[in-house]
Protein backbone atom coordinates (compact mmCIF):
# COMPACT_ATOMS: atom_id res chain seq x y z
CA UNK A 1 0.00 0.00 0.00
CA UNK A 2 1.14 3.45 -0.43
CA UNK A 3 1.50 6.40 1.76
CA UNK A 4 -2.03 8.12 0.12
CA UNK A 5 -3.71 4.55 0.23
CA UNK A 6 -2.57 4.02 4.23
CA UNK A 7 -3.66 7.38 5.06
CA UNK A 8 -7.51 6.72 4.00
CA UNK A 9 -7.82 3.30 4.88
CA UNK A 10 -6.42 5.05 8.50
CA UNK A 11 -8.85 8.34 8.16
CA UNK A 12 -5.55 10.20 8.64
CA UNK A 13 -3.51 12.81 6.84
CA UNK A 14 -0.39 11.83 4.59
CA UNK A 15 2.07 13.95 6.95
CA UNK A 16 0.21 12.53 9.94
CA UNK A 17 1.46 8.85 8.40
CA UNK A 18 4.92 9.74 7.36
CA UNK A 19 5.75 11.01 10.65
CA UNK A 20 4.53 7.82 11.91
CA UNK A 21 6.59 5.74 9.80
CA UNK A 22 9.51 7.87 10.19
CA UNK A 23 9.40 7.69 14.03
CA UNK A 24 9.12 3.94 13.76
CA UNK A 25 5.14 4.41 15.36
CA UNK A 26 3.79 1.96 12.29
CA UNK A 27 5.08 -0.59 10.30
CA UNK A 28 6.40 0.61 7.16
CA UNK A 29 9.33 -0.06 4.53
CA UNK A 30 11.23 2.31 2.19
CA UNK A 31 11.06 1.37 -1.14
CA UNK A 32 12.83 4.08 -3.87
CA UNK A 33 12.38 6.72 -0.98
CA UNK A 34 8.85 6.08 -0.70
CA UNK A 35 7.45 4.67 2.18
CA UNK A 36 5.27 1.33 1.69
CA UNK A 37 3.11 -0.72 3.68
CA UNK A 38 2.08 -4.28 4.09
CA UNK A 39 -2.08 -4.43 4.40
CA UNK A 40 -1.62 -7.42 6.66
CA UNK A 41 0.94 -5.74 9.22
CA UNK A 42 -1.24 -2.66 8.73
CA UNK A 43 -4.38 -4.58 10.31
CA UNK A 44 -2.57 -5.97 12.84
CA UNK A 45 -1.20 -2.90 14.05
CA UNK A 46 -4.53 -1.32 14.10
CA UNK A 47 -5.72 -3.69 16.76
CA UNK A 48 -2.57 -4.23 18.77
CA UNK A 49 0.94 -2.49 17.94
CA UNK A 50 2.67 -4.65 20.10
CA UNK A 51 1.41 -7.53 17.80
CA UNK A 52 3.66 -6.48 15.10
CA UNK A 53 7.23 -8.32 15.32
CA UNK A 54 9.90 -5.46 16.09
CA UNK A 55 11.73 -6.69 13.27
CA UNK A 56 8.94 -5.82 10.93
CA UNK A 57 8.55 -2.30 12.25
CA UNK A 58 11.40 -1.15 10.47
CA UNK A 59 12.72 1.55 13.33
CA UNK A 60 15.13 3.64 12.50
CA UNK A 61 18.70 3.11 14.25
CA UNK A 62 18.40 6.86 16.09
CA UNK A 63 15.00 5.96 17.75
CA UNK A 64 16.86 3.37 19.69
CA UNK A 65 20.10 5.54 20.12
CA UNK A 66 22.54 2.83 18.71
CA UNK A 67 22.91 1.54 14.96
CA UNK A 68 21.98 -2.55 14.98
CA UNK A 69 24.53 -4.63 13.16
CA UNK A 70 23.91 -5.58 9.78
CA UNK A 71 22.64 -9.72 9.35
CA UNK A 72 21.46 -11.32 7.06
CA UNK A 73 18.23 -11.80 9.83
CA UNK A 74 17.91 -8.45 9.61
CA UNK A 75 16.90 -7.47 6.18
CA UNK A 76 14.60 -10.39 5.61
CA UNK A 77 10.57 -10.59 6.49
CA UNK A 78 7.50 -13.07 6.28
CA UNK A 79 6.49 -10.67 3.58
CA UNK A 80 9.68 -11.12 1.46
CA UNK A 81 8.80 -14.64 1.64
CA UNK A 82 7.71 -17.75 -0.71
CA UNK A 83 7.88 -21.11 -0.11
CA UNK A 84 5.89 -22.09 -3.65
CA UNK A 85 7.97 -20.77 -6.69
CA UNK A 86 6.10 -21.86 -9.85
CA UNK A 87 8.02 -20.32 -12.92
CA UNK A 88 9.58 -22.77 -15.37
CA UNK A 89 12.28 -20.85 -16.32
CA UNK A 90 14.96 -18.20 -14.81
CA UNK A 91 13.67 -14.96 -15.87
CA UNK A 92 10.13 -15.75 -14.75
CA UNK A 93 11.82 -16.83 -11.22
CA UNK A 94 13.55 -13.70 -11.41
CA UNK A 95 9.97 -11.92 -11.78
CA UNK A 96 8.79 -13.75 -8.87
CA UNK A 97 11.47 -12.96 -6.89
CA UNK A 98 11.06 -9.29 -7.70
CA UNK A 99 7.43 -9.26 -6.95
CA UNK A 100 8.55 -9.96 -3.12
CA UNK A 101 10.18 -6.99 -3.16
CA UNK A 102 8.49 -4.42 -5.47
CA UNK A 103 4.89 -4.25 -6.33
CA UNK A 104 4.92 -5.54 -9.75
CA UNK A 105 2.02 -2.35 -10.29
CA UNK A 106 5.25 0.14 -9.85
CA UNK A 107 6.50 -0.88 -13.31
CA UNK A 108 9.29 1.43 -13.56
CA UNK A 109 10.64 0.35 -10.41
CA UNK A 110 9.98 -3.13 -11.12
CA UNK A 111 11.43 -3.17 -14.30
CA UNK A 112 14.37 -1.42 -13.40
CA UNK A 113 15.19 -4.12 -10.39
CA UNK A 114 14.40 -7.12 -12.99
CA UNK A 115 16.54 -5.67 -15.74
CA UNK A 116 19.38 -5.55 -13.06
CA UNK A 117 19.14 -8.84 -11.85
CA UNK A 118 18.86 -10.21 -15.65
CA UNK A 119 21.79 -8.14 -16.77
CA UNK A 120 24.07 -9.65 -13.85
CA UNK A 121 22.96 -13.45 -14.76
CA UNK A 122 23.71 -12.55 -18.26
CA UNK A 123 26.92 -12.16 -17.52
CA UNK A 124 27.49 -14.75 -15.46
CA UNK A 125 24.75 -17.11 -12.96
CA UNK A 126 25.21 -16.18 -9.64
CA UNK A 127 24.61 -20.13 -8.70
CA UNK A 128 26.59 -20.38 -5.60
CA UNK A 129 26.34 -23.29 -3.93
CA UNK A 130 24.40 -26.89 -4.37
CA UNK A 131 20.99 -25.67 -5.47
CA UNK A 132 21.28 -22.41 -4.34
CA UNK A 133 21.57 -19.06 -6.09
CA UNK A 134 22.02 -15.54 -5.04
CA UNK A 135 20.83 -13.03 -7.56
CA UNK A 136 21.72 -9.57 -7.28
CA UNK A 137 22.91 -6.38 -9.05
CA UNK A 138 26.47 -5.72 -9.95
CA UNK A 139 26.17 -2.80 -7.72
CA UNK A 140 24.60 -1.44 -5.48
CA UNK A 141 20.84 -0.28 -5.85
CA UNK A 142 21.21 3.02 -5.26
CA UNK A 143 17.85 4.85 -5.33
CA UNK A 144 16.03 1.73 -5.61
CA UNK A 145 15.79 0.65 -1.71
CA UNK A 146 16.75 2.86 1.07
CA UNK A 147 17.37 -0.16 3.93
CA UNK A 148 19.01 -3.46 2.45
CA UNK A 149 16.09 -5.81 1.59
CA UNK A 150 16.47 -9.57 1.07
CA UNK A 151 13.76 -12.20 -0.05
CA UNK A 152 13.70 -16.18 -0.46
CA UNK A 153 12.08 -18.15 -3.07
CA UNK A 154 12.06 -21.52 -2.58
CA UNK A 155 10.81 -23.50 -6.02
CA UNK A 156 9.56 -27.06 -5.07
CA UNK A 157 10.17 -28.76 -8.71
CA UNK A 158 13.82 -27.07 -9.10
CA UNK A 159 14.66 -25.08 -12.06
CA UNK A 160 17.40 -24.74 -14.56
CA UNK A 161 19.80 -21.28 -13.98
CA UNK A 162 22.53 -21.79 -15.24
CA UNK A 163 24.60 -23.50 -12.55
CA UNK A 164 27.61 -25.06 -13.57
CA UNK A 165 26.88 -28.37 -12.26
CA UNK A 166 23.97 -28.68 -14.96
CA UNK A 167 21.50 -29.50 -11.41
CA UNK A 168 18.58 -27.52 -10.87
CA UNK A 169 18.35 -25.05 -8.14
CA UNK A 170 15.65 -25.04 -6.01
CA UNK A 171 16.75 -21.80 -3.23
CA UNK A 172 16.94 -18.44 -4.31
CA UNK A 173 18.07 -15.26 -2.28
CA UNK A 174 17.54 -12.02 -4.12
CA UNK A 175 19.72 -9.34 -2.55
CA UNK A 176 18.97 -5.35 -2.48
CA UNK A 177 20.65 -2.98 -0.70
CA UNK A 178 21.46 0.97 -1.09
CA UNK A 179 25.04 1.18 -0.99
CA UNK A 180 28.21 -0.98 -1.93
CA UNK A 181 29.33 -1.72 1.70
CA UNK A 182 25.97 -3.20 2.64
CA UNK A 183 26.31 -4.78 -0.39
CA UNK A 184 29.21 -6.53 -0.04
CA UNK A 185 29.13 -7.25 3.64
CA UNK A 186 25.01 -9.33 3.16
CA UNK A 187 26.74 -11.17 0.18
CA UNK A 188 29.78 -12.40 2.42
CA UNK A 189 27.95 -13.49 4.97
CA UNK A 190 25.04 -14.73 3.00
CA UNK A 191 27.58 -16.68 0.47
CA UNK A 192 29.13 -18.39 3.51
CA UNK A 193 25.44 -19.17 5.19
CA UNK A 194 24.14 -21.12 1.75
CA UNK A 195 27.78 -23.04 2.04
CA UNK A 196 26.22 -24.63 5.50
CA UNK A 197 24.99 -28.22 4.62
CA UNK A 198 22.56 -28.29 7.41
CA UNK A 199 21.26 -25.19 6.57
CA UNK A 200 20.53 -25.71 2.89
CA UNK A 201 18.64 -29.22 3.99
CA UNK A 202 16.95 -27.72 7.03
CA UNK A 203 16.00 -25.14 4.23
CA UNK A 204 13.54 -27.56 2.51
CA UNK A 205 11.90 -28.75 5.33
CA UNK A 206 10.69 -25.55 6.14
CA UNK A 207 6.88 -25.18 6.22
CA UNK A 208 5.77 -21.19 6.97
CA UNK A 209 8.12 -18.26 6.00
CA UNK A 210 8.60 -17.91 9.80
CA UNK A 211 10.42 -21.34 9.43
CA UNK A 212 12.84 -19.75 7.39
CA UNK A 213 13.84 -16.90 9.41
CA UNK A 214 14.44 -18.56 12.60
CA UNK A 215 16.54 -20.88 10.81
CA UNK A 216 18.74 -17.98 10.00
CA UNK A 217 18.55 -16.46 13.23
CA UNK A 218 19.66 -20.00 14.48
CA UNK A 219 22.74 -20.70 11.88
CA UNK A 220 23.88 -17.22 10.76
CA UNK A 221 25.63 -16.91 14.33
CA UNK A 222 27.71 -20.18 14.27
CA UNK A 223 29.26 -19.59 10.74
CA UNK A 224 32.92 -18.36 10.98
CA UNK A 225 33.47 -14.90 10.46
CA UNK A 226 29.79 -13.90 11.16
Amino acid sequence: MTLREVAEYLKLSEKAVSRMAQEGRIPAQKLARQWRFQRDLINSWMIDPNRVPADQQQLPPESTGMSQPLTVASVITPAHISLNLTAPDKNGVLRELCALVIDPREERLFETLFQALKSREDLCPTCVSEGVAIPHARNALIGLVDNPVLAYGRHNKGVDFGALDGKPVYHFFLLCAPNVRQHLRLLSRLSRLVNNTNFRARLMTAQQPDDIIALISEVEPTIPGA
